[in-house]
């Protein structure tokens, strides 16, 4: 999957619009350099990343096990220092679950796959065109 981000001088803003051919969304500047708070940074898109993806993985391994799961709250944030990106994540479940349950929930949000893919080494070629 390709994601396109775009931005124009003549669109009166600092808005990149984002697009993976079929769904769009769009990003903005953290607001102490003048984006729009209503639009999230790159940085809250990467860890809703996370937050989605966890809420999503959880969703379908708990029908696929039959737990009575009743919802799911996925909370992220991040710690950066150092050349260090701390991504905190806190998951809340509902349901009338065991306590083996609500820990095979648990294994299983750490293996999502962007928690995969944030925890694994990540390179990052780019060109310029």
């Amino acid at each position: 999957m390709t994601i396109d981000a775009t931005w124009s001088a003549d669109q009166g803003s600092t808005v990149c619009q984002l697009s993976n051919g079929t769904a769009t969304w769009r990003a903005d500047l953290d607001a102490e350099f003048g984006g729009d708070t209503a639009i999230p940074n790159p940085h809250e898109l990467l860890d809703s990343a996370l937050a989605a993806c966890t809420t999503l993985t959880l969703q379908i391994y708990a029908k696929r096990k039959a737990y009575d799961l009743k919802s799911v709250h996925v909370t992220v944030r991040h710690e950066e220092s150092a050349g260090v990106y701390k991504m905190l994540r806190t998951v809340h479940v509902e349901g009338e679950l065991a306590p083996a349950a609500r820990e095979d929930l648990l294994r299983v949000a750490n293996k999502c796959p962007v928690h995969k893919s944030l925890s694994a080494q990540i390179s990052i070629e780019t060109t310029l065109a």
